[in-house]
């Protein structure tokens, strides 16, 4: 994840702080063009993703018989878990990672010079810290109030949902509406993004969301 938010961090944050998007917008509209952007992303995650998995189906199929392989007891280890688990724990991940990278879009979008995105970028990545560590309290802890709750919370379900029907504190059911709630999440954090885009402004990021907010108040 650290990584894509890097990649539209550098896509779109340095073509709007060196004024380039600007001779882009003269000929495509800016919705289409952050749709094409976001659309280049995705096919790259898929792209890994699909590279991952062939790496592993055939990394595993020529080393299956040796006896490191063997020690592992994998067969026995990937035979108790359940295919709808990994399922729900897949499209989670998906759908948080999609989340992540409209919000750093988003924050970078407001940014209006390029020395702005590392700060940009770095606030995303320290939300996404946040779950991590939660999770680790999950395993201990998987029916406390405060992590029933940001189970199901968008940002939050990918690293605490699975924690939670690994522990047998959350049925399937719970994990697919934590799916419903990340995917619609997802639809509205792409389209506000989407609606926000490539406007410039003087504060940095966190001074425009901060000053947004107390004038909202």
């Amino acid at each position: 994840m650290i990584s894509y938010i890097s990649i539209v961090g550098a896509e779109l944050g340095t073509e709007k702080g060196n004024h380039l998007i600007e001779g882009m917008l003269a000929a495509i509209p800016a919705k289409k063009h952050y749709t094409g952007k976001m659309l280049g992303i995705c096919f790259l995650i898929s792209f890994q993703l699909v590279l991952y998995a062939v790496f592993g189906l055939v990394g595993f199929l020529l080393l299956r018989h040796s006896t490191f392989v063997k020690s592992l007891h994998l067969n026995d280890y990937l035979a108790k878990i359940d295919p709808q688990y990994l399922w729900i724990s897949l499209i989670l991940a998906l759908l948080s990672l999609f989340l992540y990278i409209s919000l750093a879009a988003y924050l970078v979008s407001l940014v209006s010079r390029a020395e702005d995105i590392g700060q940009a970028t770095s606030g995303v990545t320290s939300i996404l810290l946040i779950p991590y560590f939660i999770s680790f309290l999950t395993q201990s802890n998987p029916n406390l109030l405060v992590v029933k709750i940001l189970s199901y919370l968008p940002f939050m379900s990918q690293d605490i949902m699975p924690v939670r029907m690994a522990q047998g504190a959350a049925s399937y059911s719970a994990g697919y509406v934590a799916v419903a709630i990340s995917l619609l999440s997802a639809v509205l954090m792409y389209l506000f993004a989407q609606r926000n885009i490539f406007t410039y402004r003087s504060e940095t990021p966190l001074k425009y969301l901060t000053n947004k907010l107390l004038r909202r108040n």
